[in-house]
């Protein structure tokens, strides 16, 4: 009879240590773009039906990450240790001796315990240990059967069962040995039931979360892709097509290793963009005509074929994109997308025919002004900026934009003008690179009144990287432009924000946003700053396709 009872007990609590074993986890994580390991990125393990239940580690200098812990339906419930993780022991059922493995969160006293069955103390040892990985003999002591062994530290307590087949009387606790690895490795077909979350994440990287029920030593490797690389990014300004014309530069030309001077000269070529991971760009082509209200078509045309020679010789990494399709298809195919733009309404000449056939060439925005003022629309440098805005012939110029499809830019364009733009015009209107003028009080920034019209309209603003326009002193560097973002950000909210840099318009950039390659330093930072990766996409490149879609795909 006392057989038969040992038999069941023994029969009971082998079911229930089946469902006690520790589960060791373990993987690698690496970058995506660059297949080298992520130093430090966090591993969360989550139970799916009991959040509460959850576990969480680091990468180390190889990407590697490993963790132990026993599941919650092993005991029927989950009171998560503070400070203490508790394998179960091994081998199990065990004659002479078992070996238990445990971890500290922090250092401290701990005590471990042995009950019999019945609840009775058959040993007990106190040590000071500290943080780390450590494991404990048990020897046979007392009476054959189910053993408790419990341990403690800091008024939290952890048990588990055990089977002793023969019992001692000379056994009880052994001594505390450290280990360099937690890990328990006896493979179990099937652990618990439950199923866990396994989330990598690390600033900067999309995070990623893969499901399972663990099996003990699995493998679970995650490759993150970092939030820059995963958001579509557009540049609303950038003034390197002039160098084709004025300089003969060549776009596909690498200077990213070229001496500081050459480098200084020139902000943009492909190589870079595609290592600051712009997907599209919009292209500023913008004619020197001094203070001529009127001017520069042919001089415009001139550079949009050579916009074409440079597409035509690097056709395999660069398109032309005139719709939303034609830049989805660009990112799909890896190529940067460039789409024209008008800096300046002197360049059509009083034509409407030459818009016209501009847009047909694919311009799909237009700032109204440069500088100078036109014959029919005031720049924001004009004295008669406040009073004076579109004549006749500048209303119709802004109702045929809206027709064909062409976004209304009002970056260099005055404040009497804007008003009477948006009282025509039925689109979204942007600034295409303009700063904030609570900020900075120089003429190209913008009031307040006019960033709340903008996003009223519907519209953004881009803001700009010219270290004029950013601040009155000389130490200006990507926080200085993450202010300008803030400002807008906490007057009319985050939908209204996007980049436009002027790059290569003759600008000094900011420290770490020196050229197109630097715009992952930007989204770095923003994410650094308390900006959410959904934010900071709409920054990148969301909010400007909002408006580009509801303008330009007619």
């Amino acid at each position: 009879m006392k057989k038969i009872y040992f038999l069941l007990l023994l029969l009971i609590s082998a079911s229930n240590i089946i469902y006690s074993q520790s589960v060791t986890l373990s993987g690698k994580v690496t970058d995506k773009s660059e297949s080298t390991p992520i130093q430090s990125a966090a591993v969360d393990i989550i139970n799916k039906n009991n959040p509460l239940e959850k576990y969480s580690t680091l990468t180390d200098g190889y990407g590697e990450w490993k963790y132990i812990f026993q599941p919650s339906d092993v005991s029927g419930g989950f009171d998560k240790p503070s400070t203490i993780h508790l394998s179960q022991n091994y081998p199990n059922p065990f004659n002479p001796s078992t070996k238990i493995d445990f971890s500290l969160n922090q250092p401290g006293q701990v005590r471990f315990t042995a009950y019999s069955i019945l609840g009775e103390q058959i040993d007990s040892k106190t040590f000071f240990l500290s943080e780390g990985n450590f494991s404990i003999n048990w020897f046979s002591q007392g009476s054959a059967g189910v053993v408790i062994y419990s341990i403690e530290m800091n008024n939290t307590v952890v048990s588990k069962k055990m089977v002793q087949l023969d019992g001692g009387g000379n056994g009880g606790w052994g001594s505390v040995n450290s280990s360099n690895n937690s890990a328990t490795v006896h493979s179990m077909p099937k652990i618990t039931t439950e199923e866990f979350y396994v989330i990598a994440y690390k600033l900067g990287y999309e995070p990623d979360t893969i499901t399972v029920t663990p099996v003990n030593n699995e493998q679970i490797n995650f490759d993150l892709e970092t939030v820059h690389n995963n958001a579509f990014v557009i540049d609303l300004h950038n003034d390197v097509l002039e160098k084709l014309i004025v300089d003969g530069y060549d776009l596909a030309s690498d200077l990213s290793n070229s001496p500081p001077n050459d480098n200084d000269k020139y902000q943009s070529d492909l190589p870079r963009f595609r290592k600051g991971g712009v997907d599209a760009q919009m292209f500023a082509l913008w004619a020197d005509v001094g203070s001529q209200p009127s001017g520069g078509y042919q001089e415009t045309i001139d550079m949009i074929n050579l916009f074409q020679t440079q597409i035509s010789k690097n056709q395999s990494i660069f398109t032309q994109a005139k719709n939303s399709s034609e830049i989805k298809q660009a990112m799909v195919n890896k190529k940067l997308a460039g789409i024209l733009a008008i800096e300046g309404g002197n360049i059509i000449e009083n034509d409407l025919e030459k818009l016209k056939t501009l847009y047909s060439k694919g311009i799909r925005y237009l700032t109204i002004t440069w500088n100078n003022s036109t014959n029919w629309a005031v720049s924001a440098k004009d004295a008669q900026s406040a009073t004076k805005g579109l004549t006749e012939f500048g209303k119709s110029v802004i109702r045929m934009m809206d027709s064909l499809g062409i976004i209304i830019d009002v970056s260099h364009t005055g404040k009497k003008t804007i008003d009477d733009i948006l009282i025509i015009t039925k689109n979204p209107i942007i600034a295409s690179h303009s700063g904030v003028w609570n900020l900075n009080h120089h003429y190209r920034n913008l009031t307040d009144n006019q960033i709340i019209n903008i996003a009223k309209s519907g519209g953004i603003i881009g803001v700009v990287f010219y270290t004029s326009f950013l601040s009155k002193f000389r130490s200006v560097n990507i926080d200085t432009v993450i202010k300008h973002i803030d400002y807008i950000k906490n007057l009319v909210g985050v939908d209204y924000i996007s980049l436009g840099s002027d790059f290569d318009g003759g600008i000094d950039a900011p420290d770490g946003l020196e050229d197109v390659s630097k715009f992952p330093n930007l989204t770095l930072a923003l994410l650094k700053h308390g900006y959410t990766i959904p934010e900071v996409k709409k920054i990148l490149g969301e909010n400007y396709l909002r408006v580009f879609k509801k303008v330009c795909d007619k």
